[in-house]
């Protein structure tokens, strides 16, 4: 599988300002079709470190 698989995308970023960031590495590796995408800002994750987290959905078809 690779990028090209992928259908569904779920971003959570802890600031607006990383938004961005967060779109342009996105856009790198994501080509039309483009899956659905949502993107989220949420007030933090279980360590203060993290700041971005992504969920990602392929499918393989046959």
């Amino acid at each position: 599988m690779g990028f090209e698989d992928v259908i569904r995308i779920t971003g959570y970023v802890t600031t607006r300002e990383d938004f961005p960031a967060y779109m342009g590495v996105r856009d790198r590796f994501i080509s039309d079709p483009m899956p659905v995408s949502t993107l989220l800002i949420v007030s933090g994750f279980t360590r203060a470190e993290f700041l971005v987290e992504v969920e990602v959905t392929a499918a393989k078809l046959p």
